[in-house]
């Protein structure tokens, strides 16, 4: 099971979605996170079910478990995180991100319309029609990254927006402003709505 995006971000001490839910792991179960998402670091971890898991992991998995040591700067990035998420700053920063997840929805709608995740996809269909609004937001000062296949299934290409817990409300609606005037123009996404259109 995947929780990169939950890690840090939701959570009692940032354990994410799937960690309080299962109390015991088996032979069956693999939970793997990225330290690179919402923990703010690098690297990643998996969370074995036995000790007969791991010895196996470590014998036959080779090289491409790890594919180098962490560096400095990434064991500096942990230690700083794992700090954070023993202080009362984690829920404060959960708690800013879950407000600036809902201030987005209210001015943009999408599919991911609701959720708790960071992650907001603006549908262009085309490869390269996300490619251009990508370019486009970046030209403007906003980073977003277009997503194609194999991430989406074809045909559904998509301008992915991370939202953050350090994002002022302020940039947020100047993004979607800017987002809305670009999308209109250019005919680029046709379900990108406003909130009110969506409801």
């Amino acid at each position: 099971m995947d929780d990169s995006h939950a890690l840090s971000a939701f959570g009692e001490g940032g354990r994410g979605y799937i960690r309080p839910f299962v109390h015991a792991q088996d032979d069956q179960t693999l939970i793997v996170a990225s330290l690179g998402k919402s923990f703010g670091a690098s690297g990643g971890l998996i969370m074995f079910g036995s000790e007969r898991q791991k010895s196996l992991m470590y014998r036959y998995g080779g090289p491409s478990n790890w594919s180098q040591s962490l560096n400095s700067a990434a064991i500096g990035a942990g230690l700083a995180s794992l700090k954070i998420h023993q202080t009362e700053e984690l829920y404060e920063l959960q708690e800013k991100l879950q407000f600036n997840i809902q201030l987005f929805d209210k001015l943009i709608y999408t599919e991911q319309h609701g959720t708790q995740t960071a992650i907001r996809l603006i549908n262009c269909g085309e490869a390269e029609k996300a490619n251009e609004l990508a370019t486009r937001l970046s030209d403007i000062g906003f980073f977003t990254s277009a997503v194609f296949f194999p991430v989406v299934p074809k045909g559904k290409s998509a301008v992915r927006i991370t939202l953050r817990a350090d994002m002022s409300p302020t940039t947020i609606e100047s993004f979607c402003a800017q987002l809305t005037q670009l999308t209109t123009a250019s005919k680029t996404s046709t379900s990108l709505h406003s909130q009110s259109e969506a409801t």
